[in-house]
């Protein structure tokens, strides 16, 4: 490959009547940049490493790592000597996200998300929006200015979800727990899938008996124990604020079969699940919210 296949700065792509374009740069040895944007920005990295200077902080950034620049906001780059970077970016009018969204990435900053040490199914799933994404701009089928839309939105909220923090406190460095931990922060809004005990294992990269071990380490019960008592404690949120019917509840809480659903709610709470609903309502008649509250999160006989 030539020299001037490579960019020595950063590459000038005009943003088209849509909004929004992704593009593939190749830097040569040497490179910097020095921005200020009107337009805000996604890059994943994928081979290299460099330093990024942006809002007051530093980062140094290397394959696998994908962040956020907003408009307006300046920022410096520049490779490290010998590895020189190649990264998709995506370029976007800040306006094609809902505002509440474009808030939250402005004040966040950066960003960086290191995909190493997220869940294997999790990096998948971002590498694989920046792959749709540049397949439907390049074959620009039926509805693809619309998909890549879609699609910004669904890369904005999983880095905001993903590096919001405050998952699962853990005391241990070593990679492995990290990742664990992780994914047990993940499964608070990810309960309802339909995973085994290896799937899990398989997606932090571990194998079935060091995982079980360290979720158990880090959250306090077991992988099997701790989904059961996050679908259940959700199953009582519907049933007390709902009137979805039981078949929906059990579906929404991952349950294949309705009577697998009974089985686990009369296990856990001592009744069924309507008995449970009616229990509830007749009893909330009589007492404060607050009382309420605690009765439903007990037990009924």
């Amino acid at each position: 490959m030539k020299l001037k296949d490579f960019n020595q700065s950063p590459k000038c792509v005009a943003l088209p009547a849509c909004g929004i374009v992704v593009f593939e740069a190749r830097h040569g040895p040497g490179f910097f940049g020095e921005l200020k944007d009107d337009y805000s920005k996604f890059c994943l990295l994928i081979a290299g490493r460099a330093h990024w200077e942006c809002g007051g902080q530093r980062y140094d950034v290397a394959a696998n790592t994908l962040f956020h620049i907003a408009a307006q906001v300046p920022h410096r780059q520049r490779d490290l000597l010998g590895q020189p970077v190649t990264l998709y970016t995506i370029h976007y009018r800040p306006e094609l996200l809902r505002s509440e969204l474009t808030r939250e990435l402005d004040a966040a900053g950066t960003l960086p998300l290191d995909l190493q040490s997220a869940g294997r199914d999790e990096a998948r799933q971002i590498l694989g929006i920046v792959q749709e994404m540049m397949f439907e701009q390049e074959t620009q089928r039926l509805g693809w200015e619309a998909l890549l839309i879609a699609r910004l939105t669904v890369l904005a909220v999983l880095l905001l979800r993903r590096t919001s923090g405050g998952a699962i406190r853990i005391d241990r460095l070593d990679e492995s727990g990290t990742r664990v931990a992780l994914y047990a922060a993940r499964l608070k809004t990810e309960f309802y899938t339909a995973v085994s005990i290896d799937d899990a294992a398989r997606s932090v990269g571990l194998g079935r008996r060091r995982f079980t071990e360290l979720f158990r380490e880090i959250t306090g019960e077991s992988w099997r124990r701790h989904i059961h008592r996050l679908r259940m404690d959700y199953a009582e949120k519907l049933l007390t604020s709902t009137e979805r019917s039981v078949t929906s509840i059990a579906f929404e809480c991952g349950f294949e079969e309705l009577s697998h659903f009974h089985h686990s709610f009369k296990a856990t709470y001592g009744t069924t699940p309507v008995a449970f609903r009616q229990r509830f309502r007749q009893t909330s008649q009589s007492v404060s919210p607050v009382q309420m509250s605690a009765l439903a999160s007990r037990p009924i006989a």
